[in-house]
């Protein structure tokens, strides 16, 4: 009876990781996001995957977020390494990498939040709406802007959860 036990948790906590380093550019972004958001936060720091550069590259270009702010300020790693590496296939260094799953697990989030919710809106750009987002001091965090708190599982939670009450006030809005 314990072995059915442990086995069903230990089906239901094993989401499929998704495999990042076959990642070509104008693939879907928010296919690999869709499988990130199914995991639980604490889960993406146990991943044991390397991020293609080019990945992070154009997460930064659908968020339209500067790419020198995006790769320094949000990634916290450097512009021109991360660039040349987006050439060579090469991962991200794993501190920035970890950030860049985190920012594509709130996307999925985001997204499936839209998706779901009720009068969900048609065609909605989660990466459109989330890239100005991320820049803006949010009361519901201490007034910290959401990419500050990229650091850490218990700041992504928090963070997903404002994002939550954010989408829910905007679709109250209309």
């Amino acid at each position: 009876m314990a072995k059915n036990a442990q086995a069903a948790n230990d089906a239901s906590a094993a989401a499929p990781a998704p495999d990042l380093r076959g990642y070509r550019p104008g693939q879907s972004l928010m296919a690999q996001a869709r499988t990130l958001a199914a995991l639980e936060a604490d889960a993406l720091d146990r991943l044991d995957a390397a991020v293609p550069a080019v990945l992070a590259r154009d997460l930064g270009r659908a968020l339209d977020i500067a790419p020198r702010h995006f790769f320094r300020d949000i990634l916290g790693t450097n512009r021109s390494a991360a660039e040349k590496k987006s050439f060579t296939d090469a991962p991200l260094p794993a501190a920035a990498g970890l950030r860049a799953l985190r920012l594509l697990w709130l996307l999925g989030r985001v997204q499936a939040m839209a998706d779901g919710g009720a009068g969900a809106v048609g065609r909605f750009d989660a990466a459109r709406w989330l890239g100005p987002w991320l820049e803006t001091p949010q009361p519901g965090l201490q007034a910290h802007r959401p990419a500050e708190l990229l650091g850490s599982a218990g700041g992504m939670e928090e963070v997903a959860a404002q994002a939550a009450e954010g989408l829910r006030l905007g679709a109250a809005a209309r």
